[in-house]
């Protein structure tokens, strides 16, 4: 009868730990919520809030360029043909830049700095957003890039599938001291097609 009571007892152990650690696995798992599952933009779509400058919601076509080709290598992040919003062609572009070859940014958070030429170590992002009122004579207002000041940080989640998935929120100011404030801002890239 011991030897049964102690069987019982053994078995019902195994059981509670076995109960144990797959609640405990479940809750991590809870925790650590899959960072794709945070974004709510489709595939090819860039979506971003703006204030400052203007007070609206942008959303539009976004690709990827990674290219090897020339004497500067860069990967690019842009919706190169605009986003018509409010009588405007808004565009966006963040870009890293390379002497050597390039290749797609690992997951992690990347400061967004002013300047192409600070984005050589491929450690951190330049950006620009515009909002053109003429495309023929690029009338309009640029914020960021190499010509005004500008801080943030672009999170890389994938890279995968020939998609670059990420998000991204900035504070840029025009060469004329303009300024703007881009939040809530979430891109799935893939990768440009020629």
């Amino acid at each position: 009868m011991i030897f049964f009571k102690q069987d019982h007892f053994f078995v019902a152990l195994v059981v509670a730990s076995i109960f144990l650690f797959s609640c405990s696995k479940d809750d991590d798992e809870n925790d650590n919520i899959n960072p794709t599952s945070t974004l709510t933009i489709n595939d090819g779509r860039i979506a971003f809030d703006v204030s400052g400058f203007e007070n609206t919601s942008i959303e539009g076509n976004v690709v990827y360029y990674l290219n090897n080709q020339y004497s500067i290598k860069y990967f690019n992040i842009s919706d190169d043909e605009g986003i018509m919003h409010n009588n405007k062609t808004w565009y966006i572009n963040f870009e890293q830049n390379s002497n050597d070859n390039i290749d797609l940014p690992e997951p992690g958070e990347y400061p967004i700095v002013q300047g192409s030429e600070n984005t050589y170590d491929q450690t951190s992002f330049n950006a620009t957003i515009s909002a053109w009122t003429d495309l023929m004579t690029e009338t309009g207002t640029s914020f960021g890039g190499n010509n005004g000041a500008i801080s943030g940080t672009l999170k890389i989640i994938s890279n995968t599938d020939g998609i670059v998935k990420g998000t991204f929120s900035f504070e840029a100011s025009s060469e004329d001291g303009e300024k703007i404030s881009v939040t809530n801002g979430q891109f799935a890239a893939p990768k440009n097609t020629w």
